[in-house]
């Protein structure tokens, strides 16, 4: 087993307990459907933790040629993922086996944890795109950030305004800097 192995190996397990945390929110959600109180933005932030955990494992491919891994550059690559599994968690309500469930609420009241926790990040996958990219080499990982870096902008403007406009506003360039960044900045798997 080669260095990128043994780390991917600790990373898959940080992110299959994320997914399998937003599954089993999503699950116990449509087992509720008819006490819950839908907000289509909050869906919108749970689909972006999945679509952020996705994006960063498909990433991590590109890494597999990195000749050697330093004590650092593991703990950072491990604070990616231990970011992603953040935001997941925070993302996802507690749903309790009785009692009406609001995701407006939940949304409105959270949403300095949520989006906190989003724009955490997106600033360390921007920070981990120059350090991938730039110093280390990796290409695709440094042209990345012409999709995050909005992302990031939209975490400021969705932190700072509490306003619906700026919270819809911050999950449509997200929407769209996911859609630049699998259209044409992630290539596929060799």
């Amino acid at each position: 087993m080669g260095a990128f192995d043994h780390i991917i190996l600790l990373l898959s397990f940080v992110y299959a307990l994320a997914i399998g945390h937003l599954l089993t929110t999503v699950a116990l959600l449509l087992r509720r459907r008819r006490e819950v109180r839908f907000s289509a933005l909050h869906a919108f932030w749970m689909l972006n933790a999945l679509v952020a955990i996705i994006a960063n494992w498909i990433s991590f491919w590109d890494l597999r040629g990195l000749p050697s891994w330093s004590v650092w550059t593991i703990f950072f690559t491990f604070l990616l993922a231990f970011t992603n599994y953040l935001y997941a968690a925070l993302v996802s309500p507690e749903i309790r086996a009785e009692g009406a469930v609001d995701l407006v609420a939940f949304q409105a009241e959270h949403r300095l944890e949520i989006v906190g926790s989003w724009f955490a990040l997106a600033v360390i996958a921007l920070l981990a795109n120059v350090v991938y990219g730039h110093v280390f080499g990796v290409i695709t990982w440094g042209e990345q950030n012409l999709a995050v870096a909005p992302m990031v902008i939209s975490g400021i403007v969705a932190l700072i305004w509490r306003a619906r406009w700026a919270q819809i506003s911050a999950a449509v360039v997200v929407a769209a800097s996911w859609a630049l960044y699998f259209g044409a900045l992630q290539g596929a798997i060799h």
